[in-house]
């Protein structure tokens, strides 16, 4: 929706939006998470007008929430507007779509140049408070959207490897400290579903190291297909934490990382991560 009405009457709305193909924004992500977002202006809005917006896609039931943000000239680039987003306020976690507003509108906005260097290989914060990750990618129609997370304790996955039946996996702890009698839960989806406690080790950069005997996941009786989500258990009492990879510059790494499979009692066993980038693990029935 636009402002005051649909997408189309929003965009024939402006003059000149259109002629040249729809509106396309460069954006880039720093280091400290600052979001910067540049685009030419399509006729019909001023450059005193003109506001980047943000809008989250809501859940079933919940309502969007906008975010606007002021833009300013590009030097030595006329018509063409610079928006940024600080590490402050931090955004709910979802996805978020970008718009340009003005003239009482809110234009669709492609996806351009997404500089995203900094993301890669990022070194985890260590700052105090909740972890904040914004990653920009392309959406449906080529839309610019940025995906959030916001976490207030996080395990960061690294290396999987899958052997000898066994799944083992390397992590990092981040704003979470090691405790005495932590552990890694693995739960199957479903209500009521079986669990698994593995216990983890520390490596020699300060890292954890987990490993799943995958026969582990197939002691119900018969065994059937299932999925089995992860977690970083710090104590008995403290909450859970999802494990997931979040610190690069991927944002939908399901359809991106896809690991090769081993078989385990004529089941056939992967680990993959979920639209969210949740570490999980699949089990299939056998064939027949």
């Amino acid at each position: 929706m636009g402002v005051n009405g649909t997408d189309e009457e929003a965009t024939a709305a402006v003059s000149g939006a259109t002629e040249t193909g729809p509106l396309v924004a460069d954006c880039a992500v720093d280091a400290a998470g600052v979001f910067t977002v540049e685009l030419d202006l399509p006729g019909g809005i001023e450059d005193g007008t003109a506001r980047v917006l943000l809008r989250s896609r809501p859940r079933t039931g919940e309502q969007a929430t906008d975010v606007t943000l002021e833009t300013t000239p590009v030097p030595g680039r006329p018509g063409r507007v610079r928006a940024l987003l600080p590490v402050e306020p931090v955004l709910a976690e979802g996805h978020w779509e970008v718009r340009l507003s003005g003239g009482g509108v809110a234009l669709p906005v492609a996806a351009g140049i997404r500089d995203l260097r900094a993301l890669v290989d990022r070194t985890p914060p260590v700052s105090a408070g909740p972890l904040a990750v914004r990653v920009p990618y392309a959406g449906q129609e080529d839309r610019l959207m940025l995906r959030v997370w916001r976490r207030e304790g996080h395990v960061e996955a690294g290396g999987l490897r899958l052997a000898d039946g066994a799944l083992t996996v390397r992590a990092r702890l981040v704003g979470v400290a090691p405790e005495p009698g932590a552990r890694v839960l693995l739960r199957r989806r479903g209500k009521g579903g079986p669990q698994h406690v593995v216990e983890p080790r520390t490596d020699a950069d300060g890292g954890i190291v987990f490993t799943v005997e995958l026969a582990a996941l197939l002691e119900e009786e018969p065994p059937r297909a299932a999925y089995w989500d992860l977690f970083w258990l710090p104590s008995p009492t403290a909450p859970r934490i999802r494990i997931s990879r979040l610190l690069d510059d991927v944002a939908e790494r399901k359809r991106v990382f896809v690991y090769p499979h081993t078989r385990v009692a004529g089941h056939r066993v992967f680990p993959y991560y979920t639209v969210d980038n949740d570490l999980s693990i699949e089990v299939n029935a056998p064939a027949g």
